[in-house]
């Protein structure tokens, strides 16, 4: 081969492959991977679906080579955790599993794809790798972002600044310590998923950034935090959340606001105590570890965060490890429990994917998922995607307004742009 094919050129040429996923798992690799099926679209029985279609024997690669991808979606949360029956249509079902049989894998500090699976599989990945050596890139220029603000502003900034009112009130109570508040943008038309996902993975990266194609659903992901990463082998299991943002553009100034805000440091340790306190259901008593809490660039903003480890049980096993922190505890808020009964009586409609996590649970034990923030999905041609904040004690309405604008403007000039 003359060259080595780009993920956009493999994704292209991928598109037309059924339960089609490509997961961007931070630095180091970028996985493609597709499957028919079986297929797992009920709340209930999802964890055992996922037992009976991971298969036990280990690889000795530290990537995906074939599992069970998809989505479990916000209100799935109500089938591991105590939280509002969830109510009101969704535009897709909260949870979406498939099985794939391996992994076209893109290794970013060699430059070099490799492929894993069963022989079919691998058949089908050395005839994509042909096919797309054949491609040319698609051109996608750089782009500024200008502030963006949603077509009904007024309203809908009233309505959301109203909602963290609230939710000071409960604070103040002593009914809560922290709440994630959402709002949601709806009607966007997307004529090319697969497209629109390449743009704004070029224009704005994310550590976890990924698109699935199952059915006639698209999931466009732009996240940057990890919900769940647990690695077979070792059985070690990582989160790292992120809480506090401020955008890129603000310079200097703003980075070392979010390095020293006595507000923005009580944020993340609020929702690092509450992913301690999930994962220690689970772990190996001892073995909870947490790292310094740093910043990172994620394209146009810096968000601070702080990566939580510890070793799972004996007898413990992937499954059990993600229900013991779902939902994830960053977009719900602490405690945990009745945080979710405060969004369920602020927020207007079901989150649907928004605030679950999308991943896989892989052959061998392990598992990765990102939380599904900045992420648009994508239904008979019309994308809708949610943003939200933290809010604590010292939360200013107005200036979480504008932190969810400031999160969104990326995702909504792509896919606007469409």
């Amino acid at each position: 081969m003359s060259s080595v094919p780009s993920i956009d050129t493999v994704l292209l040429a991928a598109r037309n492959m059924p339960g089609l996923g490509c997961f961007d798992t931070g630095l180091r690799t970028t996985v493609v991977t597709w499957g028919s099926g079986p297929i797992h679209l009920q709340n209930s029985g999802w964890q055992q679906f996922v037992r009976e279609y991971c298969r036990p024997t280990a690889s000795s690669s530290h990537v995906f080579c074939g599992g069970v991808i998809g989505w479990l979606g916000y209100e799935a949360g109500a089938t591991v955790e105590r939280m509002p029956t969830p109510s009101g249509p969704r535009p897709t079902h909260d949870v979406c599993l498939w099985r794939t049989d391996g992994a076209l894998t893109f290794d970013h500090i060699d430059a070099e794809w490799s492929i894993q699976g069963s022989p079919s599989f691998r058949t089908e990945a050395h005839e994509l790798l042909k096919q797309a050596s054949t491609c040319t890139n698609p051109e996608i220029a750089p782009q500024d972002m200008p502030a963006w603000r949603p077509t009904d502003h007024q309203q809908r900034s009233s309505h959301f600044t109203d909602g963290v009112r609230s939710i000071l009130q409960a604070i103040h109570a002593g009914d809560v310590y922290q709440v994630n508040l959402s709002w949601e943008q709806t009607g966007i038309p997307i004529d090319d998923g697969i497209r629109t996902w390449l743009e704004l993975r070029k224009q704005n990266p994310a550590l976890r950034g990924c698109y699935l194609c199952q059915g006639d659903v698209e999931i466009l992901s732009n996240s940057p935090e990890l919900f769940l990463h647990v690695d077979g082998a070792s059985r070690r299991a990582i989160s790292i959340p992120i809480k506090g943002t401020v955008p890129l553009a603000g310079g200097e100034p703003a980075k070392q606001h979010l390095l020293e805000s006595p507000k923005e440091r009580a944020e993340l340790t609020m929702i690092v105590d509450l992913v301690r306190n999930d994962l220690g259901r689970v772990a190996t008593p001892g073995t909870v570890e947490t790292s310094e809490r740093s910043l990172r660039r994620c394209g146009d903003l810096w968000h601070a965060e702080q990566a939580v480890q510890a070793d799972l049980k004996p007898g413990i096993d992937v499954v059990d490890a993600f229900c013991a922190a779902f939902p994830p505890g960053s977009v719900t808020g602490a405690p945990k429990v009745r945080a979710m009964e405060i969004i369920r009586t602020l927020e207007d409609q079901p989150r649907g994917i928004y605030t679950g996590a999308i991943g896989w649970f892989a052959d061998g034990g392990s598992a990765h998922f990102n939380v599904a923030i900045r992420t648009a999905t994508l239904t008979k041609g019309m994308g809708r995607f949610h943003v939200g904040a933290g809010i604590v004690a010292d939360s200013q309405p107005d200036l979480e307004w504008s932190e969810t604008l400031s999160k969104a403007g990326a995702m909504a000039h792509c896919l606007e742009a469409e």
